[in-house]
């Protein structure tokens, strides 16, 4: 029975449930859990977006930079190359003049002996040209050109022989070497010459690795055996065969 002039507040029974309020706690967590492992999966990737372009950049910068060096060092070597190559060719025409200047002055000696009014111990103007040697490029190894020629006018052909010696140093000692110990191109110690105006003798030579050249004998017979050298001389070898190329 209700008293007269009081308030009634409905109310409404909720039943008691334990196992809906786990299911709603246990709900609000594995909701946490998720955003908050979302998170870290957002947080991760982001890092590794960062750090990759970072890297890619890193790189980047490293292969212009080591494209610039490989550029320049192309560069400095081509110039390098391109130095040591015009050496070279002004060494070697260095070296041709020289050759051609001191075959001038053998010349114009046997040209004097030719004008000389006494007896001539070389009636046929026999002298020794342009004489060159080049280093090939093994080690040890050259090739020579030697021109033998008649300063005369007269129209006898010339026939005799050549002696090539290379002289130098082997162990602290002197030595001869004859062309033919050294070329392949040469068989025996004296080499046949049989011309009218004049004879090149061209070939390669392979020299003992411990052994120093330092100049060449030269020494031109005539058929006669008994007759003396027509001609002897000795020539400088070549300082520029020591220089590699």
């Amino acid at each position: 029975m209700a008293v007269k002039g009081s308030k009634v507040t409905p109310m409404r029974i909720i039943p008691h449930s334990p196992l809906a309020r786990a299911l709603r706690v246990g709900l609000l967590l594995l909701v946490f859990v998720l955003s908050v492992y979302a998170s870290y999966l957002f947080g991760i990737h982001s890092i590794e977006q960062k750090y990759q372009a970072q890297e890619n950049s890193h790189n980047n910068q490293q292969e212009q930079a080591t494209n610039k060096l490989t550029q320049e060092l192309t560069q400095l070597r081509t110039s390098a190359e391109i130095d040591r190559q015009s050496m070279e060719d002004l060494r070697q025409v260095v070296m041709t003049q020289k050759a051609q200047l001191n075959a001038s002055e053998r010349d114009l000696k046997v040209y004097k002996d030719l004008l000389s009014p006494s007896v001539k111990t070389n009636p046929l103007g026999i002298s020794f040209g342009v004489f060159t040697v080049l280093p090939l490029k093994e080690k040890g190894h050259f090739s020579y050109s030697l021109t033998v020629q008649k300063l005369s006018t007269k129209e006898t052909d010339f026939a005799g022989s050549l002696e090539f010696r290379i002289i130098g140093q082997q162990g602290g000692k002197s030595l001869q070497l004859s062309l033919y110990q050294v070329s392949s191109q040469v068989t025996a110690p004296s080499i046949p010459l049989n011309f009218k105006y004049f004879q090149t003798l061209e070939g390669d030579m392979t020299l003992p690795a411990d052994f120093t050249p330092q100049s060449v004998e030269l020494v031109v017979k005539a058929m006669d055996k008994k007759a003396p050298p027509l001609i002897t001389a000795e020539l400088d070898w070549p300082v520029s065969v020591f220089e590699p190329k």
